[in-house]
């Protein structure tokens, strides 16, 4: 495809465009059945590009989100939710050892003040947890989309 006609489809449907055909190849161009719900490796690597975020950033954003999140919902859904986020438990971890989040959140104010000390202040820090959302939704990681979305 020529790059007008990438720019004339947009990148993110250029990029679901290329993903779907790598699926297809992948699968030897069959339809494949229904699977478990895998993590979604390159959230972490979409955020940090998404925000112009370093690695650093990001996981501690997620952590953070994780941690707010972890006090909200019972413990199945977070569990399901938290299965999408590659190493979700050390980087809640680690946001705790860091400093990044002292206490508990008890609201989204405090989740986005926590960001602070990231280097992340508003109005980035109130658009991280919609980009997740976003995210979640792309990757068809809708019900794991809807237990968050009923926190934030």
């Amino acid at each position: 495809m020529s790059a007008q006609g990438m720019h004339a489809l947009g990148r993110r449907q250029f990029l679901a465009m290329v993903s779907r055909s790598a699926a297809l190849v992948l699968i030897g161009g069959r339809i494949a059945a229904p699977q478990a719900a895998t993590p979604v490796p390159n959230l972490i690597q979409n955020l940090e590009q998404r925000f112009s975020l370093s690695e650093r950033q990001v996981r501690g954003a997620l952590g953070a989100l994780l941690v707010y999140a972890r006090e909200r919902l019972p413990q199945t859904e977070f569990d399901e939710l938290a299965a999408q986020v590659p190493n979700a438990e050390r980087i809640m971890q680690d946001v705790k050892l860091q400093g990044i989040v002292t206490g508990p959140l008890d609201n989204l104010d405090e989740y986005e003040e926590a960001l602070s000390s990231l280097g992340i202040g508003q109005p980035l820090a109130s658009q991280i947890a919609p980009a997740v959302l976003e995210y979640l939704g792309t990757a068809g990681r809708y019900q794991e989309r809807d237990i968050l979305s009923r926190i934030l």
